[in-house]
């Protein structure tokens, strides 16, 4: 009989209450950290500048497939390399973007120092330029003062005059010149602002178009899936528009286009967004609104839209009215939700009102499950 045999010590086995909880637990710490890659995602796209000289379109398309690669059920191997290449690629568009603006500073700098140089040489040369002539008229002025030589007088004295009259007109000169220039970099600045709202604007009604609100959704539901704060969006179509065409001509149905976002216009707030989506339907996202909210103001919009008439020709001998409807889905984002899947909601319940006799608000939330 051994008297110091060591017993071993078995480690009970886990329950499965046990079990069941250690795998919540590392599952919470999946989706977490599945969640923490799409953040850092995000912010490394927005950190990096818009610049189409380095690509900079081409590298936010590569991150998001790098996100997509990494959360997608791969094997371990396969996402290190995936990873390392990932990596690579970041760190090559860092120092693209870091030696792009080098140059572009090196520029900036090169462009100053001759700006600079420029206006302290033409500031000096006015300066010395009016220096002289008015060195040159006290000079002659003094000369007027003779009694004996008044002929000479009175001629210096037209000199003098002439002398500073040109003075004069070339202060005039340089104001005008300043002047014009200032007013042309204005004339620039507007027209380049005005040319990039016409590239996001439909010209008819003014409100956004399709180019962006397609840019707009993109952005929201991303910085939506970091921030988790949700968003509603409202597609809205005029009911039996053709036979408004075909019954008023083309002319008439712009005007009711037209009429139709300044009644919602009534209706959304300042931070809201709307966007010709195409043809007669629009959207409208509201951003920070409940389901509850976005459907009442819907209602709203419905209503006073089917309650107002409208003249055809104020110039016809016989007034003519014109009134029309139109039907709205609503959808809220949710987490989880693309662009399409939350337009595709939306669309269904634009088209539930269709279906169940147009001029009414459906939610997505009344969809057949």
């Amino acid at each position: 009989m051994k008297l110091f045999t060591k017993r071993r010590q078995t480690v009970p086995e886990p329950s499965p209450e046990e079990l069941a909880q250690q795998l919540a637990y590392r599952t919470e710490q999946v989706h977490f950290y599945l969640h923490a890659l799409r953040v850092f995602g995000y912010f490394i796209k927005e950190f990096s500048f818009d610049l189409l000289e380095i690509g900079a379109d081409r590298f936010q398309k590569q991150i998001d497939q790098l996100i997509t690669s990494l959360t997608a059920e791969k094997p371990v191997r396969s996402l290190k390399r995936v990873l390392e290449q990932g990596k690579a690629r970041i760190l090559e568009y860092v120092q693209q973007e870091k030696a792009y603006f080098q140059e572009r500073e090196a520029e900036f700098k090169h462009i100053i120092e001759l700006l600079t140089t420029g206006i302290a040489s033409l500031t000096e040369e006015n300066k010395v330029f009016h220096a002289r002539l008015y060195q040159r008229s006290s000079q002659l002025e003094k000369i007027t003062y003779l009694n004996d030589i008044r002929k000479i007088k009175e001629e210096l004295r037209q000199e003098i005059m002439e002398i500073k009259r040109c003075i004069r007109q070339k202060q005039s000169q340089d104001a005008q010149r300043m002047e014009a220039l200032s007013r042309q970099m204005e004339s620039l600045k507007i027209d380049f602002e005005q040319a990039k709202k016409a590239s996001l604007t439909d010209g008819l009604t003014g409100v956004y178009n399709r180019a962006a609100f397609d840019q707009y959704m993109a952005k929201l539901v991303e910085q939506s899936s970091i921030s988790r704060r949700s968003f509603t969006l409202i597609l809205l179509d005029i009911d039996d528009f053709k036979r408004i065409n075909d019954t008023y001509g083309h002319r008439v149905g712009d005007r009711v286009l037209i009429a139709l976002v300044q009644q919602c216009r009534a209706f959304i707030r300042k931070d809201d967004f709307m966007a010709r989506y195409g043809g007669e339907e629009f959207a409208i996202i509201l951003p920070d609104t409940s389901l509850r909210t976005a459907l009442r103001k819907a209602r709203k919009i419905c209503k006073t839209i089917a309650a107002t008439r409208y003249t055809v020709d104020e110039l016809a001998e016989e007034i003519q009215k014109l009134s029309f409807t139109v039907s709205m889905g609503v959808g809220i984002w949710r987490d989880g939700d693309t662009v399409a899947s939350l337009i595709d909601r939306t669309d269904k319940a634009l088209y539930q009102a269709k279906r169940a006799g147009k001029n009414r608000v459906v939610s997505e939330r009344e969809l057949p499950s």
